[in-house]
């Protein structure tokens, strides 16, 4: 697949066979699902398929069935209606459960022979294993896998959600068993941001329009400011949440990436090798500066009365963090991230301030470019224009180029799944920017433990901690409150 064909419609021809480990947990109900159906309402799977959920609780067929058929009710129960309820039956037909331990070699030999059973073709078919699973069993399945099904002699593709380790020490030990055990062209290594339309869009936006390409130079900018700001709490992920925090749950995955596709250099060859590493070259080029004023934390209150365990927890459901990279190209751009929890609204953004002519005022607002991705997928260019004595805000171009064609009607899930499929790993991570980030992350943490930072508390509903402004002393820049 090329930058020009990113709308172009994809259907699945071989026989494949999806199993999602962790069937009956919360991501698959809530995304993947959901995620399968889309694919199938717009008629994407081969007519040999198999969908099977692995997990350890007892369920029967029908059981398991009825969950994922709620499930998918639930999800776009806006739009049901008859042709959805059709489509629905039909591919229950190919759904399947199996219940079994997964650190268990004989419960693994019986599911190759569970699905020897459900054989849909005499074509060796394709096997895409999704681990939809806590971290800690992520080992063993991947070692039962290795064990029983011949991963390097047969087409296993394993999709991995984050986190791939907790610091740059685990991500490197993670790579090194899977290395041993798989081929790297089985692994892919899934980030939902890159699933999102106005992220990929950035590459081929940045390809193909050589005026927003002009713009997007680290010459042309004043700053770069990433947001993403949600009301919801932590709710039951608490226990997961509070042995990592926001800086490695958000900042090290989502935000760094699409930092990453904003400035990284476009390469001619769009293969995915070339394009993970430029990516892994800017994160290899980010600089932390250890400075208190470069980062702000905070707690929304009542996080510690959610659980008795966090009682006593300083973990941040807050971050602010000020970054810049380390190339010639981007000198003296400063980077703005934050991320948080329990705030006033749900939205998330890219803003991109142009620099300022010297002869401008500085209380003038800036030019810039503003990309949303949540609650609407949007690509802006906000200019000052002079009309007459009044010096007024215009909105000069809006793309519409990221709304629903092609493989962009489907939901971030399903378009990442398309993309294994057809082994495109562009919008996946490499080994290497997995390790980049967490080099750069990793000195924020410890910058945190040496200079003994607590989290500030803000109130629910807020715009989050006063520590966040901070991060623009010395500069005339604010963070960017969206209309």
């Amino acid at each position: 697949m090329t930058m020009t064909d990113m709308g172009s419609i994809y259907r699945v021809k071989d026989p494949l066979i999806f199993t999602i480990y962790g069937a009956s947990g919360d991501l698959a109900k809530l995304k993947i699902f959901p995620a399968i159906f889309a694919l199938a309402e717009q008629k994407r799977f081969p007519e040999a398929l198999a969908i099977v959920g692995f997990a350890r609780s007892q369920k029967s067929q029908e059981d398991f069935r009825k969950d994922f058929a709620d499930s998918v009710r639930q999800h776009y129960k806006d739009s049901w209606g008859d042709y959805q309820n059709q489509i629905l039956e039909s591919l229950l037909k190919n759904v399947h459960y199996f219940s079994g331990q997964y650190d268990s070699e004989t419960d693994f030999d019986k599911f190759k022979e569970f699905l020897g059973e459900k054989c849909i073709s005499k074509q060796q078919p394709q096997h895409l294993m999704y681990f939809s699973v806590p971290p800690f069993v992520v080992k063993p399945i991947l070692t039962q896998v290795a064990a029983v099904f011949e991963p390097k002699q047969n087409d296993i593709r394993l999709i991995l959600e984050k986190p791939f380790g907790s610091d740059e020490t685990t991500a490197q030990a993670l790579f090194h068993f899977l290395s041993h055990h798989y081929c790297e062209s089985q692994l892919y290594f899934l980030d939902h941001y890159l699933g999102k339309k106005a992220v990929r869009s950035l590459i081929p936006l940045r390809h193909m329009n050589r005026i927003l390409n002009s713009m997007l130079k680290g010459r042309e900018i004043a700053n770069i400011q990433i947001s993403a700001i949600e009301p919801m709490g932590v709710g039951e992920r608490v226990g997961y949440f509070d042995e990592v925090g926001t800086i490695k749950d958000v900042v090290q995955s989502h935000l760094l990436q699409v930092l990453a596709m904003l400035t990284m250099s476009i390469p001619i060859d769009d293969e995915a090798e070339r394009v993970q590493e430029e990516r892994t070259a800017i994160l290899n080029a980010l600089d932390f500066k250890t400075d208190t004023n470069h980062l702000a934390l905070g707690q929304y209150e009542g996080y510690k009365a959610e659980d008795k365990k966090v009682k006593n927890s300083n973990t941040e459901t807050f971050a602010a963090l000020r970054l810049s990279i380390n190339r010639e190209t981007w000198h003296d751009v400063p980077i703005f991230l934050r991320t948080g929890k329990k705030l006033h609204t749900k939205h998330t953004y890219l803003v991109v301030e142009l620099k300022k002519f010297s002869f401008q005022d500085a209380e003038q607002e800036p030019n810039r470019v503003i990309i949303e991705f949540y609650p609407h997928e949007s690509i802006q260019i906000r200019l000052l224009d002079e009309d007459g004595a009044t010096l007024r805000k215009g909105e000069i171009a809006a793309s519409e180029s990221i709304a629903c064609y092609g493989d962009y009607c489907l939901p971030e899930h399903g378009l990442l799944l398309l993309d294994v499929a057809r082994g495109e790993k562009r919008f996946f991570l490499g080994m290497p920017e997995i390790v980049a980030s967490w080099h750069i992350i990793d000195q924020v943490i410890d910058f945190m433990r040496v200079a003994n930072l607590k989290p500030e508390i803000y109130k629910a509903g807020c715009e989050g901690p006063a520590g966040q402004h901070n991060l623009m002393k010395g500069t005339n820049f604010k963070w960017y409150q969206p209309s």
